[in-house]
Order: C-alpha cells, then structure tokens, then sequence
C-alpha cells in the first residue's frame, strides 16, 4: 500500500492515441492552432450578438404591434371610397343655399324640406366664394375680413346628409380678391410686373384676380379642393375657371409675349389636377353658355366644353323671347347630344340662373325632358 501511494505518476484525461480532449465547450482537437481558437472564440461572439438583435427585433415589433392595435381610429381622416362618382352619380337635380341660411339649424331644415316638396335631391353650398373666403376651418391662408359668414361644419353637412341630399361644394377659383395678396400671385399690368391689374376702376371697386399661369394659384386652388373632399361633399362645382377679361387701358399681361400663350391648355391642365386632386368625386365645370358653344379667345382660348372634369354645366339665362321651360329642355338635349362624342366630359347639367320663383316652375322642370339641373340666384 505505501509502494501505490508513494506512485509518482500522474494519471492524464487522454491517452497518446486520442486525437480530441475534453474541454469545457466539448472535445477539442489536441493540436488545435491559436487560428483556430481565435475563430471558435468570434463565433462565440457574434452568435451573442446575434441573439441580442434577435431580442431586440421582436420586442420592438411586438411593441409596435401592441400600441398599433391599441391606438383610437382618427375619424376625421379615414380614407373611404366616395359613395357617389360620375358612373353612378345619376339624376342631379340640387339648389343653391345662401351660407346665410346656416346661421340657424331651424332655416337649414326648413330650406331642405322646402327642397323636397320642389323635387330636389342636392344641394349647393358655397366653401370658397367669388371674393375668395374659405367658409371652412383651413390653414391654407391666414386672414382678416369683415365680410361675415357661417363656417361650414361637420354638424351641417351631417344635417344635410341626413336628409338624403347629396351635397355640391362650388369653389370659385381664379376670381379672388384676397388669395393674390397672400400668395403673392397678381396680374399684373406690364411684363416689369410693377403694377397691379384690376378688373375694374378703383371707383367702381375693382377687384384683383388670381393668375391661372402662376403655379402658386393653382397649387393653392388644388389644395382648397383636397380638403373640401375630405369634409365629405360628393360632388366639387368648379366656379371661374378662365382668364380675366380685359377692360379699356388696363390688359392683363402674363409673360413676355403674350401672343404665344396657350390659354386654353393651362386652363385644361388645372382641370386635370383639380380633378385628381378631388379623389374620384365627380367635378362639375361650372361655366357661361358661351364657354360650352362658340367659346372666347381671351377667357378660354376656345370652348371648355370637352375638359376632364366629368360634367360641364354651362349657365343657362331666361331668354328675352320665348318661354324659359322650352329653352331648358331644348339645351339639354342639344348640349347632351353634343357631349356624346367627348372624350371626357360625358354629361351635361345645366346650371339655371334667375329662375321663376314659383311652385309651378318647379314641378314643371321635373317633370319636363332635362333630367337634371343645378338652381342658383
């Protein structure tokens, strides 16, 4: 027993003939390189790494997933498709209401009933009137006026709504006596641009006009029209959409040499936009007969009658002969049998202006040949 304790040797974990030993992260090659242990050792490392990302991933986007299903629906700003557009838009037949009448819920309402028993299933309502107010909330432009009006709400168009009318917003566009200041956006008078074009002597209250060649005009007008459409109107009535005309001693002067402007085409091109720009509701081109049949050099450099907005609506006046029912029914139909062969405009609603205020009148033109008409004062 004393000979086995006194035994000097030293028992080893592996035997000459072994090629691997035991280690701590498994067996290992005897003649393993520093090489060697060095990758084992970034290996170890970046799958660390690795797994910390991996961590790190996931519960980022399980946070995201969390506060994304938990977040409160923002109502005022849900894309929806729009319920009416110019394949289904139908019968139009809609009356203009003063903004004054929005003053009280009671006239609204009596207004509307008033519609029915006329036969009226629209409505129209000014957002941006001919001396260019905004008669809504909007931050497009800043200021002051003393004009009075009533801002158009979501308890208004709801009111509206309720009662089953759809509802056209006119904008006026390039007639605007405020946004030309604020935009800096004038007709001016001379190429120098150093005075101002009115449209009228400072006696009789001339008024300044946006330009239709000026890019902030109609990047402005494209905007006021996305957030009309966002506060649910079903169809945009597009007011003044041409060129100022000119008067005695003051031409209105857009570039160098005016002689080259194609008015027609810059005012065909913000009626594409205005159209894109109103997300598939129908845009009505409200226009002067003669803009839709014959048409001016000066104001429209031709016709508008075949534009891409989805209808035209020429004006259409009480004539000094004959009766103003028979001319109604007689323009429609000549006018949508015209729009046939367009290529856009596809529709004609005709705008009727000054009507005879009476029961009569009413119950006549809905039972008469134009199917659909818009009323304004």
């Amino acid at each position: 027993m004393a000979k086995k304790e006194n035994n000097q040797r030293r028992l080893k974990g592996y035997y000459g003939f072994q090629k691997k030993y035991p280690s701590r992260i498994g067996e290992r090659p005897i003649h393993e390189s520093r090489k060697a242990k060095k990758r084992e050792r970034i290996r170890t490392i970046l799958f660390c790494v690795l797994l910390c990302c991996l961590f790190v991933g996931i519960f980022v986007f399980a946070k995201f997933c969390y506060n994304l299903s938990t977040r409160p629906l923002d109502k005022n700003h849900i894309e929806s498709p729009p319920l009416v557009t110019a394949d289904n838009i139908g019968t139009v037949r809609a009356t203009y209401i003063d903004n004054y009448v929005l003053r009280d819920m009671t006239d609204l309402e009596n207004n509307l009933n008033s519609a029915k028993e006329n036969g009226f299933n629209a409505v129209m309502l000014d957002f941006k009137t001919k001396e260019g107010l905004l008669t809504y909330d909007s931050d497009l432009i800043s200021y002051s006026s003393d004009e009075e009006y009533i801002e158009i709400d979501s308890q208004i168009i709801n009111k509206i709504k309720a009662e089953g009318f759809l509802l056209l917003g006119r904008i006026y566009c390039f007639e605007d006596t405020i946004a030309p200041q604020r935009l800096n956006a004038y007709i001016y008078e001379d190429v120098e641009k150093t005075r101002i074009w009115f449209d009228d002597s400072a006696i009789m209250n001339g008024k300044v006009w946006l330009d239709p060649t000026n890019s902030k005009s109609t990047n402005y007008l494209c905007s006021v029209i996305k957030e009309v459409v966002s506060m649910g109107v079903d169809c945009i009535y597009l007011d003044s959409v041409q060129f100022p005309e000119s008067r005695t001693g003051a031409v209105p002067v857009y570039t160098s040499d005016d002689t080259t402007l194609n008015r027609n085409i810059i005012l065909m091109k913000f009626i594409e936009r205005a159209v894109a720009g109103a997300s598939g509701r129908p845009v009505i081109l409200g226009c002067p007969l003669e803009c839709a049949d014959g048409g001016n050099t000066e104001k429209w450099g031709g016709t508008l009658f075949d534009t891409a907005a989805n209808i035209c609506s020429p004006v259409l006046e009480a004539p000094n002969n004959g009766d103003f029912l028979t001319y109604i029914e007689n323009s429609y139909l000549v006018l949508n049998n015209k729009a046939k062969n367009n290529f856009s405009t596809v529709k004609i609603i005709p705008t009727i202006k000054n009507p005879v205020e009476n029961t009569e009148f009413y119950e006549d033109l809905a039972s008469s040949e134009a199917q659909s008409y818009i009323i304004v004062p």
